[in-house]
């Protein structure tokens, strides 16, 4: 009867070890996601802001910074990339100034917390416009 109760006993540890070692490892997944989803819009931002940054005018460096944010590919955890706020100076002289916004979908969704909005900025000085004198 003893080598049984013995058995018995370490099935239940392992469950209870379980109950508690689970949720940590998933919550451990989700903030591996978010940590990487925020890499990934820091770079898209700096990408933004430096193709802007190599045009000549505002409409050409508003769609440069656009065509870098579109060869990123949306995926089931993260749902959109786009740009939120552009500046660039009517003169060409200074700096462009990029933010974008990035929805991330978290592999295990908590209750109340399914996702997350990331938001990042870039500010890079203008190369490419000519002045003309």
């Amino acid at each position: 009867m003893k080598n049984r109760a013995k058995r018995g006993s370490g099935l239940i540890e392992a469950i209870l070890a379980a109950t508690i070692l689970v949720p940590i490892a998933l919550f451990l997944l989700d903030l591996t996601v978010m940590i990487i989803a925020n890499s990934m819009n820091d770079t898209a931002a700096k990408n933004a802001a430096r193709a802007a940054a190599n045009q000549p005018n505002g409409t050409a460096a508003h769609a440069a910074a656009e065509k870098a944010l579109a060869s990123f590919q949306a995926s089931t955890i993260v749902k959109s990339l786009a740009l939120s706020e552009f500046d660039y100076p009517p003169k060409g002289i200074g700096s462009v100034s990029v933010v974008t916004v990035m929805e991330v979908k978290l592999p295990v969704p908590v209750p109340g917390f399914a996702g997350y909005t990331f938001k990042a900025g870039d500010v890079e000085p203008i190369v490419g416009s000519t002045i003309a004198e």
